[in-house]
């Protein structure tokens, strides 16, 4: 992805914005992660408003911005957007709590099933643990209950 797509991006999502009339929202930093992932961290006044209850408008916007990349950048990468470090906090979040379920398991010697989660929020999970040689996770459930396990190996 050239420079010149990264700045063609950054004005796409700008104008998406103020075409939806959500005002004093600037676009902070438009970055590469790998060759398939694209991460927007933008700012907004109002906050609340672009975030939504859990999260949901900003899934909403990302479906509607990935549509509008694509149409303009035909290899475009995987779009997450971010609005004031909503996205980064929730995912420091799940890393403490797969930390914190891990020793729950290495302490009580037993499986802890996490709620159910996102297939995003549960890779999060997979991934920090994935580096503890006496832990191992796995997804358990269907639809929207799957949740993780995580399981201390002896």
């Amino acid at each position: 992805m050239t420079e010149d797509q990264l700045n063609q991006i950054k004005d796409i999502v700008s104008d998406f914005f103020t075409h939806a009339k959500i005002t004093r929202c600037e676009v902070r930093r438009v970055e590469r992660i790998g060759s398939e992932h694209l991460n927007v961290a933008i700012f907004a006044e109002d906050a609340s408003a672009c975030i939504g209850e859990g999260g949901q408008n900003i899934a909403a916007f990302e479906v509607l911005l990935r549509l509008m990349i694509k149409k303009q950048i035909a290899q475009a990468p995987l779009l997450r957007l971010d609005i004031n470090n909503y996205r980064s906090s929730k995912d420091e979040a799940l890393r403490e709590l797969a930390k914190k379920a891990a020793r729950r398991a290495r302490f009580y010697k037993q499986p802890v099933a996490l709620e159910a989660m996102s297939a995003y929020n549960r890779r999060i999970i997979h991934t920090e643990l994935a580096v503890h040689p006496d832990i191992k996770t796995e997804s358990a459930g269907e639809g929207v209950q799957r949740r993780v396990v995580v399981k201390y190996i002896e």
